[in-house]
């Protein structure tokens, strides 16, 4: 699905994915499962947090009237699936299963005013780029770090995208 594996290795088992990664960091046994419990929450976490993103922009979407902006809004919901789904693709490589995630998620209220909710999406896209440009650093796998550089430069997107809809309902 993704053309970034590099040209020396076309094929990636997830037994070679998550020994190359682990072995070449850890010493001890209890280092490594630890590492690799960390590792796996903190996907869980993104896929978690991505599938939450998605349902808040939704909710954004059904804020605004303008047709132009709903767009933007709806293209960022789909986004945020799309990175749902590339960390649960992730998930599968380095475990060969499926990742289990909560089945509900807290209803999501818009407190604020819309601008207030467009800054806050910023500072969440914003934070949500150091947390994966950290979860990146943990691989030295090519393919799994494009993977998440793909994420990564997806939400600098949606966060410019955010900044431009923000800075025309701050004056509203």
């Amino acid at each position: 699905m993704y053309p970034y594996f590099s040209k020396k290795q076309n094929d990636i088992s997830v037994k070679e994915v998550a020994k190359k990664d682990l072995d070449d960091l850890l010493e001890s046994e209890v280092e490594k499962d630890d590492f690799r419990r960390y590792v796996l929450e903190a996907l869980i976490d993104a896929i978690e947090d991505q599938h939450e993103s998605s349902l808040y922009y939704e909710k954004l979407y059904n804020i605004i009237t303008d047709e132009k902006d709903k767009d933007i809004l709806r293209q960022i919901s789909l986004n945020e699936m799309k990175y749902k789904n590339i960390f649960m693709e992730l998930y599968k490589m380095l475990t060969g299963k499926d990742a289990v995630i909560r089945e509900k998620f807290e209803d999501i209220d818009i407190e604020d005013s819309l601008s207030e909710e467009l800054f806050d999406s910023i500072e969440e896209q914003l934070e949500d780029i150091e947390f994966y440009r950290m979860l990146m650093s943990l691989f030295a796998d090519l393919p799994i770090r494009d993977m998440i550089y793909e994420v990564i430069v997806g939400k600098q997107r949606n966060a410019q995208r955010l900044s431009n809809l923000y800075n025309k309902y701050r004056q509203k």
